[in-house]
């Protein structure tokens, strides 16, 4: 309906309007965090539970409602026929812009419980926005660097345990778990530079979500594999096009990966059992690799995969998400296992789920160095 005017307007409406019904649902919020932490008692968080989803499903329909009105947005979803998740699950997705967290909650508004993301410690600093992630039980991870947790190993475990705490959460208190298995945002340069074997596509990252589903996997309804696209904008701008309205298309694929295939193939000791931590990066890879075609074809482009330089074709795949629909198969050796733990640990140390390396990766990946740097 606004779309026809000026983007810097819209920009300043949206701003003003997002803080404004922002700041009104936190309110409940700040209050629900004081009551629990006066009476922490099961009757009382059952309840403030129900409150949270609530005001979930409330910031879900007004975030749809502020893009219907301020967008001329065309919609391409596909995939949640007859979805409905009551229980816990876990959405995986690749990631192009911060826009992406708005379109989840957006895409699968009513289907799924509140969703949670693993965020940098320092985003609890941001007024309101901060608190409120913090008061909804989201885990907030410190990262730190090889040289950190040599000084200091106790730092080693501390994400992983802040990432088991968050998990068990997600299950106690039905809640719908954020893994941008990339563990940055897609671009043609980042992609460039890890020397990615896919067209579309950063390597994922596997330690993070094995270790989220070895806490949690057998207790999860499904996992949401989705794939995002903004076709018709420039992919490091589509947050700011959204506040402009100038947001044209969206397209999202959902797959739906049951209970019994989370259980059967995807549970299991990533740290430990060396058979499963195989097994588990086939399927990511193969999984990737599906993902990774589905985005051309959506795309209309050809697609042809690069083919990273032999010395770094073991570092291109580190892994993280699930899953059948395999295409090309990639073999997997212990001298690859053990370069990608190099380049997983060789990670930035801090970033938001949304933006970095999401639960655990970190912690897991410390406890993967070889020897002789303990």
């Amino acid at each position: 309906m606004l779309s026809f005017l000026p983007g810097p307007i819209l920009l300043v409406f949206n701003l003003v309007v997002l803080s404004v019904v922002t700041l009104i649902l936190a309110l409940p919020i700040f209050l629900g965090a004081l009551i629990r932490l006066i009476l922490p008692v099961k009757p009382v968080l059952k309840s403030l539970d129900g409150l949270y989803q609530g005001i979930f499903w409330l910031w879900a329909h007004f975030l749809a409602c502020e893009i219907t009105l301020t967008n001329k947005t065309k919609w391409d979803i596909a995939g949640l026929e007859g979805l409905k998740v009551n229980k816990a699950c876990m959405i995986i997705s690749n990631h192009l812009s911060w826009a992406d967290i708005v379109m989840l909650i957006v895409i699968f508004r009513g289907r799924i419980p509140i969703t949670k993301f693993f965020l940098k410690h320092s985003l609890i600093y941001i007024p309101i926005i901060g608190q409120v992630c913090f008061a909804l039980g989201m885990p907030f991870l410190r990262r730190y660097t090889r040289s950190e947790i040599l000084k200091n190993p106790k730092l080693k475990t501390k994400d992983l345990d802040a990432t088991r705490k968050a998990c068990l959460s997600v299950i106690e208190h039905p809640s719908t778990l954020v893994n941008f298995v990339e563990g940055t945002r897609y671009t043609k340069a980042k992609a460039k530079a890890q020397k990615s074997p896919y067209q579309n596509l950063m390597p994922p990252k596997a330690a993070s979500l094995a270790v989220a589903l070895g806490i949690i996997g057998s207790r999860l309804d499904c996992i949401l594999n989705t794939t995002l696209q903004y076709p018709q904008n420039d992919g490091g701008k589509v947050f700011i096009d959204l506040l402009k309205g100038r947001l044209h298309a969206v397209i999202a694929r959902v797959e739906v990966i049951d209970a019994h295939t989370i259980q059967s193939e995807l549970v299991g000791d990533y740290m430990s059992d060396k058979q499963f931590k195989r097994s588990f990066t086939k399927k990511l890879r193969d999984l990737w690799q599906a993902k990774d075609e589905q985005i051309a074809e959506l795309l209309g482009i050809t697609y042809q995969r690069p083919e990273p330089d032999a010395p770094s074709a073991a570092l291109s795949a580190p892994s993280s998400a699930t899953e059948p629909s395999a295409v090309t198969e990639t073999p997997v050796t212990a001298a690859t296992e053990s370069a990608e733990v190099k380049h997983e640990a060789a990670a930035p140390s801090a970033a938001p789920a949304a933006d970095d390396e999401s639960t655990a990766e970190a912690a897991a990946e410390s406890k993967e160095e070889p020897q002789s740097t303990k």
